[in-house]
């Protein structure tokens, strides 16, 4: 079963994996925070500002609701995020049509400054992705690392089950890995930047993924191949997807930076210098 679809986001013409059941009309983008405690950065909103919706190019941004303040309820789904890369990260939502918004615990900041976390929640029916970028290379909007996926009721009955991966398949921008009850179930801790082909290098914290638009199967090369089934690295690659996660049926955490835990089933892991050398002699 694969559990992910491609849609086309219209104002940015960015792919996005929609999860299962997730709307087949197209995508909206909010570009909302996933606050910190500290921290700063200009590409993100807090509670006293309002949301902005990407814009077309050369279109001024529109102004929208401000972001809900999040309300701690059973029918949501927590997702704390853990900053341990080597700088501040910024995020951005995005949500398919008709989906709710994620919605965040309150506080001032406006990154995710070093050491810092961030929560926030999933309402029934979302279905979406957060980008991720390191703070000051926030710049090329339709290409980053993504945390994408869906929160809703897979029957008529019965409580909303998650979907969730990690996408390399825009670009790489900083690692990412999600874990449950101790022990990383999806993602990949890897620096693909030292892996990245010269012609793929869009600046100095952005890979362009060549495989984007490699629709159909395995394609013959693949420069993200380490973290191949573990993070989308291909639009095929659906091994990637964790679907109603067990003992994560309603949070989880995830790990920004390379030196958070790999995956047990990366064979290759990040040295000190962020360099990659066999997992055995790590």
């Amino acid at each position: 079963m694969k559990p992910f679809f491609t849609k086309l986001i219209p104002v940015l013409g960015i792919p996005v994996a929609m999860g299962l059941l997730a709307a087949a009309q197209g995508v909206t983008v909010n570009a909302t925070t996933i606050a910190s405690p500290v921290g700063g950065g200009p590409q993100v909103t807090d509670l006293a500002n309002p949301t902005l919706i990407a814009p077309a190019v050369g279109n001024p941004p529109q102004v929208t609701a401000q972001p809900a303040q999040w309300i701690p309820s059973s029918d949501n789904y927590t997702v704390t995020l853990i900053n341990s890369h080597t700088a501040g990260i910024v995020t951005m939502h995005g949500q398919g049509v008709g989906s709710p918004t994620a919605v965040r615990q309150e506080n001032d900041a406006l990154t995710i400054s070093r050491s810092g976390t961030a929560t926030f929640a999933l309402p029934t029916g979302w279905t979406g992705r957060v980008a991720l970028f390191e703070d000051g290379y926030s710049d090329i909007l339709n290409r980053a690392t993504l945390l994408e996926g869906s929160f809703i009721n897979a029957t008529l009955l019965g409580p909303a089950v998650i979907a969730l991966d990690v996408s390399y398949v825009d670009a790489f921008t900083v690692p990412l890995v999600c874990e449950c009850n101790n022990t990383i179930v999806f993602g990949c801790n890897l620096d693909l930047h030292n892996m990245c082909p010269p012609n793929a290098t869009m600046n100095a914290k952005t890979c362009a993924n060549p495989n984007r638009d490699f629709k159909v199967g395995v394609p013959p090369s693949n420069p993200f191949k380490d973290c191949q089934g573990l993070a989308y690295t291909f639009p095929q690659d659906d091994l990637a997807t964790k679907y109603n996660i067990t003992g994560c049926s309603r949070q989880i955490t995830c790990c920004i930076g390379t030196a958070c835990r790999p995956h047990p089933r990366q064979v290759l892991c990040p040295m000190a210098d962020g360099l990659a050398q066999a997992c055995a002699t790590h």
